[in-house]
């Protein structure tokens, strides 16, 4: 666990133990605790003591509660969900899913017979954004998703993996650097760079992704002239989101359509009679990288972007349907290239 994380996570220990006159603590998790956990979280009582394994997340909102909560139920059912600060409304939807959180602020929810613990309201403390910066923005965001993508080239010249990505070599440098620094690129030598800790790498990317760079890839949604599920006319296009879902694992009915294009909007819309409209069932996005996945799926996005859209929506059926996606066409492919 990183600094910033411990410092959130003891914010937060701090602030329930004040507002509850209960004692919490807290140690950083160990082998016996499992390393996949940041730490284990402890509730002293009179009667007896309540333990936790606890994910500490940098930044909790809208956008990325799907992505965190998929990761603490991955985790472990009973995993206590630590944010530098959860608003009334996010807390309600955490609670209603039955996830245990406190944040620095003091806001907590815990279910854990003898104990109930609903807290909400309370204000951001002023140093309760600590950690909510990412050392990515979106342009190094899709060099992260490049190399997840073809974690072969990691060691591949900056201009290859510039070109790739769609982004500047500089973009490229400074975001190998940084995840150097950060431990998930590691130099081997003679036999180059290589990607390390890739899952923990696609956990911090998917929240990311949904936060930082989605948003700017979104180019509209419009309704279509006849509903289709499947076959566009038009200038290159892949399909993503939850009908490429539905296509991969049959486990969704898709209710949104989702297209990233490689050509021009209005000549992707013309062809296909698509009419603006912010509530329609066919959203477009760019696609900006610059490569063709090596799968048989040829017309449809990389299964990362498949994977964090599902995500990103935070409908728990997509969100199962997103663990499939994980451990069919995910985890396999990181194992083979390791």
């Amino acid at each position: 666990m990183h600094e910033k994380e411990s410092r959130i996570l003891s914010q937060a220990v701090e602030a329930a133990s004040r507002l509850t006159g209960l004692e919490f603590s807290f140690e950083q998790a160990g082998i016996r605790d499992m390393e996949s956990i940041d730490a284990v979280v402890t509730l002293r009582g009179q009667d007896e003591a309540v333990r936790w394994p606890a994910e500490v997340v940098r930044n909790l909102t809208a956008a990325t509660l799907g992505p965190v909560t998929a990761r603490v139920r991955n985790l472990n059912r009973s995993c206590l969900l630590i944010a530098p600060y959860v608003n009334r409304n996010l807390a309600e939807k955490l609670k209603g899913l039955g996830i245990p959180f406190m944040d620095a602020s003091g806001n907590l929810f815990i279910n854990t017979p003898p104990y109930y613990i609903y807290v909400v309201g309370q204000a951001r403390a002023l140093d309760a954004n600590i950690g909510t910066g990412f050392v990515f923005n979106p342009m190094s965001l899709q060099v992260v998703f490049t190399l997840l993508c073809m974690p072969e080239h990691t060691s591949a010249a900056y201009r290859d993996i510039a070109d790739l990505a769609g982004v500047s070599l500089g973009t490229v440098a400074n975001t190998v650097a940084a995840l150097e620094r950060a431990g998930f690129i590691v130099d081997r030598g003679g036999r180059g760079r290589a990607l390390a800790r890739v899952e923990e790498l696609l956990r911090r990317w998917v929240p990311e992704y949904a936060e930082r760079l989605r948003p700017k890839l979104l180019l509209g949604r419009f309704s279509p002239a006849e509903p289709t599920w499947r076959g566009m006319a038009g200038p290159a296009h892949y399909l993503g989101g939850e009908t490429a879902a539905a296509i991969l694992t049959g486990h969704i009915k898709p209710a949104m359509q989702t297209f990233f294009l490689k050509g021009e909007l209005k000549d992707f819309a013309m062809a296909n009679r698509l009419k603006k409209d912010p509530q329609g069932p066919v959203e477009c996005l760019k696609a900006f990288w610059r490569f063709d996945y090596h799968w048989e799926h040829d017309d449809l996005a990389p299964p990362l972007i498949i994977y964090a859209d599902l995500l990103a929506s935070g409908d728990s059926r997509n969100i199962e349907t997103a663990e499939i996606i994980h451990e069919r066409f995910l985890a396999p492919y990181f194992e083979r290239t390791r």
